[in-house]
């Protein structure tokens, strides 16, 4: 998949290339806003990644140029941003409907990986985003807890990773779970999303300390609740930076 990069240093072009050139991910790089508008058409870019940080002042006349009435096909519109993108810029752009904002700290990978999310929700390939594993950031509500399966306490921890299928998960003590072998079924596991609760069974893929698990029988609904509220990361991120908590 090509993807349009509007940025001025090479250094970003190079991580950008280095993480997602092995996933399939090819992208075209103009160091120039007014090239890359020039050529927009041309390159026909499902998604473009620009760098606020870059050219602050260019990334709103390019975003809008992108919402023009007559582009039937909306190309999804990334921002990267520095430590300099304030509340108010933030505010324009959901109101000029940026897709996702990510922190110009590539070499962080969260960062990475919350892009990556996003790439995988705009591009075509939609069928495999259920296997992309989410990172849980400080405006996420996702709390996962289960019953022993022999001793049917309440166990509690971290949930470290999500998808579609399945979680990674860290007890708090995990000495109350060092038991479980790999294999077991856990029939009574609570997902928090949000203000929604997921009643799953799981299977234990490994425990090491951190557990891996998937979810058993998952039904379509409840997958598609999950798939959502991962797909809705940036609403979150947005609602964050706006009201400030």
């Amino acid at each position: 998949m090509k993807i349009l990069l509007v940025a001025d240093k090479i250094e970003t072009l190079e991580a950008l290339t280095r993480y997602f050139g092995p996933r399939g991910f090819d992208f075209i790089h103009y160091q120039s806003p007014i090239k890359a508008m020039d050529n927009i058409d041309e390159i026909a870019p499902p998604i473009v990644v620009f760098s606020a940080e870059d050219f602050p002042r260019h990334w709103k006349p390019f975003i809008r140029f992108l919402r023009r009435p007559d582009e039937k096909e909306q190309t999804s519109f990334i921002l990267l941003k520095g430590s300099q993108f304030s509340f108010e810029e933030a505010s324009k752009a959901n109101h000029l409907g940026v897709n996702g904002i990510v922190k110009e700290r590539l070499d962080d990978r969260h960062e990475l990986a919350h892009l990556e999310e996003l790439f995988y929700r705009y591009s075509a390939m939609r069928d495999m985003r259920s296997e992309q594993r989410y990172l849980p950031e400080e405006f996420d509500t996702l709390e996962f807890v289960f019953s022993h399966p022999v001793r049917y306490a309440m166990v509690t921890g971290k949930l470290m990773d999500i998808s579609g299928t399945g979680a990674t998960f860290m007890p708090d003590d995990p000495r109350l779970t060092a038991d479980i072998p790999s294999g077991q079924i856990i029939p009574y596991c609570s997902l928090k999303l949000g203000d929604q609760y997921l009643s799953l069974t799981c299977k234990v893929i490994r425990n090491q300390g951190r557990m891996a698990f998937h979810f058993e029988n998952i039904q379509e609904d409840e997958r598609n609740k999950i798939i959502d509220y991962i797909d809705r990361r940036s609403e979150r991120e947005l609602q964050m930076i706006l009201h400030g908590d």
